[in-house]
């Protein structure tokens, strides 16, 4: 029984060698919420018939690139470390990187040059692939236009052209279940052309979702530069317009929180400095409020007699009309005492 057990036993381990590994898991990004499914991560140098080497600085994700040179090397080739079951998928998205522009122009000679980007599911190349050259990448990239440095490039899988192949029985259409063989090449004539080439994190995701975080990210930028234009708008904050520039600052802090987290994302951290910094201020003058000027006194201290009104001072006295007023009072005087002389004579006789 033991023996019957044991022999059982090494039976399924050996079964178990044999089956493909099927490890891969989706992952949903963070930032745009995209979920994706890996191929490969270029973490490693690959198993398989390849010129390809680590580069540990320049990567776009995870702990390293690939890198190879253009002209005339070997083919990569890379046997995935697990098979993928793309079925969910219709779209293939990696990082691409040039050193110099003049790449694709090599290519633009038949015969001259040759490139491949393949994805299969037979363990080979040349067997149910999906293949793309390079200026196909370029022509259906939706990641924009390769320019000299890293690209993400995004490739429908529609766009590519399939290939079942002939070869060791294994011919059929691209299974997408069950993906685990890719093979990138750029080769031809030259020893070497002095351009460098990297790749990095080859994964397959779903147009649709791609096209909607792309919509999302545009309104967010969009929505962002609104109320960039609101903060820019707030010139200096001086102690005589503090009053008058206070709605427009509280605007644009209104319009900032408004925004989703996503948004704010595009909001320059320059102006939100320069927004918090405008509040800071108008909160200063309004703590310390400027003292009010007193008027200038534009008379130059001439008083009117409505002015003296009620005051204790009088006004001064005009020294020739108070010298008449005596004289006249004085002959009055006189005229009176010579009345009473004359009277006086007259009694007397």
């Amino acid at each position: 029984m033991k023996k019957v057990l044991s022999v059982l036993l090494v039976l399924i381990l050996a079964l178990s060698l044999m089956l493909p590994v099927c490890a891969s898991e989706s992952e949903t990004d963070e930032e745009t919420g995209i979920t994706s499914i890996p191929l490969f991560n270029c973490d490693t140098k690959p198993t398989g018939n390849n010129a390809l080497s680590l580069d540990t600085e320049d990567k776009t994700e995870g702990e390293a690139s690939l890198k190879f040179n253009v002209g005339a090397g070997q083919v990569n080739e890379m046997k995935l470390p697990e098979v993928v079951d793309g079925t969910d998928y219709d779209t293939l998205e990696f990082d691409l990187y040039v050193s110099d522009v003049r790449l694709f122009d090599l290519f633009g000679e038949v015969g001259k040059m040759d490139s491949n980007l393949e994805i299969t599911s037979s363990g080979e190349c040349d067997n149910q692939e999906l293949a793309w050259t390079l200026d196909s990448i370029r022509f259906n990239n939706k990641g924009g236009e390769l320019k000299a440095g890293w690209n993400h490039v995004i490739l429908p899988l529609a766009s590519a052209k399939e290939d079942e192949g002939v070869k060791d029985g294994k011919s059929g259409p691209f299974d997408i279940s069950n993906i685990n063989f890719l093979r990138f090449y750029m080769v031809g004539e030259s020893e070497n052309t002095g351009i460098t080439v990297k790749i990095d994190n080859f994964r397959l995701s779903d147009w649709d979702a791609i096209t909607t975080a792309e919509r999302q990210e545009a309104a967010y930028r969009e929505a962002a530069a609104k109320v960039v234009e609101k903060i820019e708008a707030i010139g200096e904050i001086t102690a005589e317009n503090f009053e008058s520039v206070k709605e427009d600052v509280a605007a644009a802090r209104r319009a900032y929180d408004r925004l989703g987290s996503g948004a704010k994302e595009y909001v320059a951290k320059a102006a939100v400095n320069k927004l918090t910094a405008a509040e800071a201020k108008i909160a200063e003058f309004e703590a310390n409020p400027p003292e009010d000027e007193q008027p200038k006194d534009e008379t130059n201290g001439d008083t009117t007699d409505e002015e003296n009104n009620g005051s204790d001072e009088q006004p001064p006295v005009d020294e020739k009309k108070g010298c008449g007023a005596s004289l006249a009072f004085g002959g009055v005087a006189m005229i009176v005492m010579a009345l009473s002389l004359g009277v006086g004579a007259l009694k007397k006789r």
